[in-house]
């Protein structure tokens, strides 16, 4: 093409005014907005749904140990309950009736709190067998506590029964089982699926000695039987003074010496020293050292434990100068926790002048 030409010029003068073609990766600013609307919603959705799972997964485990550190706290309440089961048995022989029974009282009201908390399931499916030999043991326990206070009363009110031995034995039997059980419990708690407490579970161990349980059965029943224990349901009447008017005193020389009289009368202290109350029995006074030995006979009201009573007699007449001696003794035909506290007496003088 020749130059000058106008077609040529008048091409070029149209390309150039063309516009330039779009750049086809740039998205368009109304597609960027769309998606936007539709990752942010799904990104905070998966954080809220990533932070109840975590949430739920907290608060499961604190219900767990909440529910653990509750059988931890019981735990070391019924370790302080075995050294109590110890101490009293091993003063069975001299222990007071009320102590004993207040003692085991307090055992197995500890029992029973543990047994309240297993009335319900576990919150958490991992503490089921936890759960479950919590109660067995506290069951166990329960029962071999009840049953051995139960025979060791009945061997003392009952010094000719024979089977209170049997079931002592049986009980102690019950406590074993229980211990043992509270140590499978301790393994459980171990597993990796339950968490451990925040603070570590006692020992606990309510049996009351390492022997044989017959023969450990066989001494508690002696011991519970003993002159000097006070288990047994006996009334105590003791004669606690013998009085006179006028009043008598001891001289210098050791001598009991009463002031001049012609009558003398006597005041008898009784009181019961044992657990139940007691019948009304005979209470004699005999004074010797007159023309003829003297006996009278007054009575003795029922009386609660620890409550006392003066019985007065008669006067008696003496004479000024005379050697005297007095007894003051009671009548007792049933059980009695000691016959020798049961009679009084008294040698004195009386004063010429």
């Amino acid at each position: 093409m020749p130059p000058g030409d106008a077609r040529v010029t008048t091409r070029a003068a149209t390309w150039r005014r063309l516009p330039c073609p779009p750049v086809i990766f740039d998205p368009p600013t109304r597609t960027r907005r769309r998606w936007s609307r539709l990752i942010w919603p799904a990104l905070i959705a998966a954080a809220v749904t990533l932070a109840v799972v975590v949430s739920s997964a907290g608060e499961e485990t604190r219900t767990e140990l909440e529910y653990l550190e509750q059988i931890q706290s019981q735990s070391s309440k019924l370790a302080r309950s075995g050294d109590a089961l110890r101490d009293v048995v091993s003063r069975l022989q001299r222990i007071d009736r009320t102590e004993f029974v207040t003692v085991i009282d307090g055992i197995n009201d500890d029992l029973a709190e543990g047994l309240t908390l297993t009335d319900e399931q576990p919150p958490i499916v991992s503490l089921v067998s936890v759960h479950a030999l919590y109660r067995e043991t506290l069951e166990t326990w329960s029962d071999g506590v009840s049953l051995f206070a139960t025979a060791i009363l009945t061997a003392a009110d009952e010094p000719e029964n024979t089977i209170v031995v049997d079931e002592v034995a049986a009980a102690l039997s019950e406590i074993r089982a229980g211990d043992r059980s509270y140590a499978r419990m301790v393994e459980a708690m171990a597993r990796d699926d339950v968490p451990e407490p925040l603070s570590p579970m006692p020992s606990v161990t309510l049996m009351p000695a390492d022997a044989r349980i017959l023969s450990l059965a066989a001494a508690y029943v002696d011991s519970a039987r003993s002159e000097n224990s006070a288990l047994a349901l006996r009334p105590g009447l003791r004669v606690s003074q013998l009085l006179a008017a006028p009043e008598w005193q001891e001289n210098p020389d050791g001598l009991i010496v009463m002031p001049s009289t012609t009558e003398v009368t006597f005041s008898v202290v009784i009181s019961n020293t044992g657990n139940i109350r007691s019948a009304a029995i005979p209470l004699v006074l005999e004074m010797i050292g007159g023309a003829e030995p003297v006996r009278l006979t007054n009575e003795v009201p029922e009386l609660d434990p620890t409550q006392q009573v003066t019985v007065i007699f008669d006067p008696l007449a003496v004479e000024p100068g005379g050697i005297y001696q007095v007894s003051a003794s009671l009548v007792v035909t049933g059980n009695d926790t000691s016959f020798e506290d049961n009679e009084i007496s008294v040698e004195f003088t009386v004063n010429e002048q």
